[in-house]
C-alpha cells in the first residue's frame, strides 16, 4: 500500500515537473561523449539488452557508454565489452541521488531505457530530458518523461525488442541481434582451480530451476532424476546441477535421487556458473537467467520451455544449430514432458558436439 501510494505521489510530482521542462524531441547528437543505457532488471533481461548496448557502442564508437545496472545484476554488463562504465542501480531515492551525483560533470548527450522498471524512468529523464529514448511498453506510466518514444509491441523477440530502441538511439543498423556474455580467462583459470578433480572431463550443467515465482515453468525434481538415470547408463558425463536460493529443495532432491550428481546450487557465483557452463559439453535448463546465459556465451543448450514460455519472444535465434528447444504444447504442465524425450535429446546433442 505505501509503495504504491509513494509511486503514486512520485508521477504526480513528474507531471507536474515535466509540464514545466517538458521532454524536447531533438535528433541524436552526430558524435556524444557520453551515452547513458539503463538496463536494471533481471537476469535474463539483462542478456536481452546485451545485444542493444553493442549497437549503441558500435553506433558511437568514441562516446563513452555508461550502464545502469541493478546492484544484484551488475555481473551481466560487465561481462560485455561493449560497457565502458557500469554503475550500480536500486529503486531508493538516495540511491537515484547518487547515481545523478556520479554523473554530474558529464551530463549525458544520450539517455537510453532498455529493459526496465518505471521507477528508473525518472533517471533518464533527469539526465537528459531532449535525448531520451526508450520504450512505451517498458516505460509504462512514466514513458511521458520520453523524449523519444519508440514502440515496441507486435510479438517482437525481447532481444529484437530493446534492439528497436538502440537503433533509434543511433546504434549501428548492423549490429547482429545476438546476446553477449564473455567469459573472462581468469575466471576460467579459477573455475578449473576450484572444479579440478572434473573440469576438464565431460559434463553437463543442469540448472535446477528459476525463480520461485515462476517455478511451474521448472521440470520436477523427479523427472530431473529420472532423466539422470538413463544419462548415467548412456554417457560419460557428469551432472552438475545449479540453482540459486529459490531451487534449493529441487537440487537436494535431485542429489538424493540420483547418487554421483554435483550439487552445486547455491556453491557459485554467477560469474563461477557462467565459467562452468562456458566449459560445460551442454546446459539443459527450463526458462531462467541461465538458460539465456548459455545462448550468449554460446555453450550448446537444451532448453525445456513451458507452454507459456513462447520460444519466438523468449528463446534462442532462430537457425543456430548449438541450441535445441522443445516447447510443450498449450494444454501441457512440465510434468507431462517424459524424461525419455529429454534424454534422446541430451544425448543427440552430445554426440553432435
Amino acid at each position: 500500500m505505501w509503495n504504491k501510494l509513494t509511486k503514486s505521489v512520485e508521477r504526480l510530482a513528474l507531471r507536474g515537473i515535466s509540464a514545466v521542462f517538458p521532454p524536447h524531441s531533438s535528433p541524436p547528437p552526430v558524435a556524444p561523449r557520453s551515452v547513458v543505457v539503463l538496463s536494471c532488471t533481471g537476469i535474463g533481461d539483462a542478456l536481452f539488452d546485451s545485444a542493444a548496448i553493442r549497437c549503441i557502442k558500435r553506433g558511437y564508437p568514441e562516446a563513452r557508454v555508461t550502464v545502469l545496472a541493478h546492484h544484484r545484476r551488475m555481473t551481466v554488463a560487465r561481462h560485455n565489452p561493449y560497457a565502458d562504465e557500469v554503475l550500480p542501480y536500486s529503486k531508493s531515492p538516495l540511491a537515484r541521488l547518487r547515481i545523478l551525483r556520479a554523473l554530474k560533470g558529464r551530463r549525458p548527450n544520450v539517455a537510453v531505457a532498455l529493459r526496465v522498471n518505471e521507477d528508473a524512468v525518472m533517471l533518464g529523464y533527469l539526465l537528459n530530458r531532449r535525448a531520451f529514448f526508450g520504450s512505451t511498453d517498458r516505460c509504462g506510466n512514466m514513458s511521458f518523461l520520453l523524449s523519444h518514444p519508440v514502440q515496441t509491441g507486435g510479438g517482437l523477440h525481447a532481444i529484437e525488442e530493446t534492439m528497436r530502441v538502440a537503433r533509434r538511439a543511433g546504434g549501428d543498423v548492423t549490429a547482429p541481434a545476438e546476446m553477449i556474455y564473455r567469459v573472462s580467462s581468469e575466471e576460467r583459470e579459477a573455475a578449473a582451480r576450484r572444479f579440478a578433480p572434473w573440469f576438464d572431463e565431460p559434463y553437463i550443467v543442469w540448472q535446477a530451476g528459476g525463480g520461485r515465482s515462476l517455478r511451474h515453468r521448472d521440470w520436477p525434481p523427479h523427472k530431473i532424476v529420472e532423466a539422470v538415470a538413463i544419462l548415467q547408463k548412456s554417457a560419460p558425463h557428469r551432472i552438475i546441477v545449479t540453482g540459486g536460493g529459490d531451487n534449493k529443495e529441487a537440487a537436494a532432491a535431485v542429489a538424493a535421487g540420483a547418487p554421483g550428481v554435483i550439487n552445486l546450487c547455491c556453491a557459485t557465483t554467477l560469474e563461477e556458473t557462467a565459467a562452468l557452463v562456458g566449459n560445460a559439453a551442454l546446459l539443459v535448463s527450463s526458462d531462467t537467467g541461465v538458460m539465456h546465459l548459455g545462448f550468449a556465451i554460446g555453450t550448446p543448450t537444451l532448453a525445456l520451455l513451458h507452454p507459456r514460455s513462447k520460444p519466438e519472444l523468449y528463446g534462442p535465434p532462430l537457425g543456430d544449430e548449438r541450441f535445441e528447444v522443445i516447447h510443450l504444447p498449450p494444454d501441457a504442465t512440465m510434468d507431462d514432458l517424459d524424461a525419455p524425450r529429454v534424454t534422446e535429446a541430451i544425448l543427440r546433442r552430445i554426440v553432435r558436439k
